[in-house]
């Protein structure tokens, strides 16, 4: 490729190189546009292009060239989602304490809770809270603090002291890319803290997301895929 001349054509040729969801080390991306990596650091520094740099890869904000939101993320692959989330509830026993992730598959979980069971959930999604609220003998702890829209969740240093004083029996998380040697992944890394939290004091731990996330790279890593008891949604071998 000839050396694009100035920060603008640079930017716009790496969104072209992360098309359709490809994900580049700096080191082939510097090589691709015969420049050097500070360069191309530099130029994604202030994080407004739609290109990001995180952890030494370049790739889009997302796949669709935006950020990701909730709103968006609620109405896309519902079957699966629904799928994997049915399987997911039918891990929850009475008496449990259960953490239910942020995001939009994890909503399909809350709505399948066994009801009048004793189990109380933690969590710091708005959209689980409120489903959560109308089921019969579920009890309900919110993580709160400040709001996030984007992905309708809550965090707090107040969040994380809450957690340090509850036993979760079962963690349930979700991801929005899961990469093989990156790790699970999410879009914001206010997600982090208390996802590593609640992963820490959950005696099981359970990943719970579909198929399509496998080879996705988001821009936060918060965990290993073997620090789950089990992928739920894994695809199948070959």
């Amino acid at each position: 490729m000839a050396r694009p001349s100035g920060r603008a054509a640079r930017i716009e040729a790496l969104k072209k190189l992360c098309a359709s969801g490809t994900i580049l080390h700096i080191a082939e991306a510097a090589q691709a546009l015969n420049t050097s990596e500070i360069t191309i650091r530099r130029d994604l520094g202030d994080g407004e292009n739609g290109i990001l740099c995180l952890g030494g890869y370049i790739m889009s904000a997302n796949e669709n060239g935006e950020r990701y939101s909730l709103s968006h993320a609620q109405g896309t692959n519902t079957q699966a989602k629904t799928q994997v989330a049915r399987r997911a509830a039918a891990l929850v026993e009475p008496e449990d304490t259960i953490f239910v992730d942020c995001g939009s598959t994890l909503q399909y979980l809350a709505a399948n809770l066994p009801q009048n069971a004793n189990v109380t959930v933690v969590t710091q999604a708005m959209n689980i809270a409120e489903i959560i609220s109308r089921l019969e003998g579920v009890n309900l702890i919110l993580l709160a603090g400040i709001y996030h829209p984007e992905s309708g969740s809550f965090s707090s240093d107040t969040a994380l002291r809450m957690l340090q004083e509850i036993n979760i029996t079962k963690g349930f998380f979700s991801a929005a890319g899961i990469h093989e040697s990156e790790g699970v992944t999410c879009f914001h890394f206010h997600e982090v803290a208390v996802k590593r939290a609640a992963m820490a004091r959950s005696q099981r731990r359970f990943l719970v997301s579909d198929a399509s996330k496998w080879g996705r790279l988001r821009p936060a890593t918060f965990a290993q895929l073997d620090e789950f008891e089990t992928w739920i949604g894994q695809p199948e071998a070959g």
